[in-house]
């Protein structure tokens, strides 16, 4: 098979221009400070709306909470300037924000406590010094063309943020649902990119550095993004965690796809590249159904039952490991090591180990396939060692097994 195929595309964005701030209150419904909340609102000359954030606590935490918190195309400054002026990418020179006090906010955490959910159709810039920007919104966030400036990291959520002792302690996620549709989301100029959620649908490409998705009812630590999983309540669960469609594709530098809710599965039909790391798939049960992907690196996938469609390759390391059924229909590839794992394990397509990403080949390729029912029509190759082991049955009518 041939490996060989772009991982990773960038969105050039070049904005210009210098434009001087009018200090007019912004009174469009679809931006809207909740009452106490310490933000205001303005704009720049050419009417980019401006949010002047809550002064930050003593642990660099400015917590601002909206009635609607939606972004136009034209997008939002999230104004974070200590100084008497700052000059930024959308809006030009704007005025520095008062309500700082001469200090700059590290975690921008925007709430909304409204009840609708977040449209995000532009960018979003933090001017001033750079900080780490959250949208909380438990009704849900959509992104159509979104993306951030002067941040290193990003979180959607929609769950409600926790915050204890004056810090950001987790995320309480019970609904929500994230989508990326339209022109996407872009996140490639973003070291960390979060989406915290019950679930999460991809019509569109979601660009990034290092992706993390979580899905479920779940408390997510803030700090390290730790999951632990709440006991089921009997609510509706979505009909799937993450549901990407073939327009969906993911590509980023490493990507982390965590599923906790019982029964509900994961269907990827878009591809999905890590350029510079993992793609690390863990689902607490239901079904995994992979089309199109590539790791530079590890390709790890654990659920209760495995599907792969098309085509998926590791640079390093192969694993596929299900409680249930692993099922290989076209290809899957490695550098290093390919292993399946499963109570049945059936390969119809073409399973390698020792295959460069130039599609070249080399002699440290191992292949294990361990199941209680092990049956091969297809072709199995490893360039080096080749495990098969079927506890019950070992069916290879039709199949060729190939190793040294």
């Amino acid at each position: 098979m041939d490996v060989r195929s772009p991982f990773f595309q960038t969105i050039a964005l070049v904005l210009s221009g210098v434009l001087f701030l009018n200090p007019l209150v912004v009174t469009a419904a679809d931006l809207a400070v909740a009452a106490g909340s310490g933000a205001t609102l303005t704009q720049a000359g050419n009417g980019v709306p401006v949010v002047n954030i809550a002064k930050p606590n003593g642990n660099g935490l400015s917590h601002n909470k909206f009635s609607e918190l939606n972004v136009g195309q034209q997008g939002l400054i999230l104004n974070n300037a200590t100084s008497a002026t700052q000059s930024t990418q959308l809006g030009g020179i704007i005025l520095g924000n008062a309500n700082l006090q001469g200090q700059a906010a590290g975690l921008i955490l925007n709430e909304v406590t409204g009840g609708n959910p977040s449209q995000l159709k532009g960018y979003t810039e933090v001017a001033g010094k750079s900080a780490h920007v959250i949208v909380a919104n438990p009704h849900g966030i959509r992104c159509d063309g979104c993306g951030f400036l002067n941040t290193p990291r990003v979180t959607f959520s929609t769950g409600k943020p926790i915050v204890e002792n004056g810090r950001l302690d987790r995320f309480s996620v019970d609904g929500g649902e994230i989508v990326i549709e339209g022109a996407g989301l872009n996140a490639s100029n973003i070291d960390q990119f979060d989406l915290i959620t019950r679930s999460a649908r991809l019509n569109a490409e979601l660009h990034a550095k290092q992706l993390n998705v979580i899905t479920g009812r779940n408390e997510v630590k803030a700090s390290d993004l730790s999951v632990t999983a709440k006991t089921d309540d009997g609510s509706d669960k979505p009909a799937l965690a993450i549901d990407s469609s073939a327009l969906g594709g993911m590509y980023a530098g490493a990507i982390r796809l965590v599923g906790t809710e019982a029964g509900v599965g994961v269907k990827l039909a878009g591809d999905m590249a890590a350029s510079g790391g993992d793609i690390h798939i863990d689902l607490a049960s239901g079904q995994l159904t992979l089309a199109r992907a590539g790791a530079s690196r590890d390709l790890r996938l654990e659920a209760e039952k495995i599907e792969l469609t098309d085509t998926a390759y590791a640079g390093r390391t192969a694993s596929v490991e299900a409680e249930g059924e692993v099922v290989n229909r076209k290809s899957l590839a490695a550098g290093e090591t390919v292993s399946l794992d499963g109570a049945q394990v059936t390969n119809q397509g073409v399973i390698e180990a020792g295959v460069n990403p130039d599609n070249t080949r080399n002699a440290q390729g191992d292949v294990s396939l361990t199941g209680q029912n092990v049956r091969n029509s297809g072709t199995v190759i490893a360039s080096r060692q080749l495990t098969v082991t079927g506890t019950q049955t070992l069916d290879n009518q039709g199949g060729t097994l190939s190793g040294q």
